[in-house]
């Protein structure tokens, strides 16, 4: 994700991993639309899922965030 930031959140890069992301959860768990941009949102506003996004890049929580919302929509 981080390398598709430059790109924007709305690149075929960036809903790429978030496809993938959303793919990868089938293991644990399958959660709706509201659900998957609830979590995605919960990582830039819990301090403890912040921290560890701000470790790999300081926007990254703000722009997965961004990046789910856009893949949100388009599904609705």
């Amino acid at each position: 994700m981080i390398a598709a930031m430059p790109k924007g959140a709305d690149s075929p890069e960036a809903q790429a991993c978030v496809k993938r992301w959303r793919a990868h959860m089938d293991y644990f768990w399958t959660p709706n639309l509201d659900q998957l941009l609830g979590l995605a949102t919960m990582y830039g506003e819990s301090p403890d899922f912040k921290a560890n996004f701000d470790a790999m890049h300081p926007d990254l929580a703000d722009f997965m965030r961004e990046a789910v919302a856009i893949f949100v929509a388009a599904r609705k």
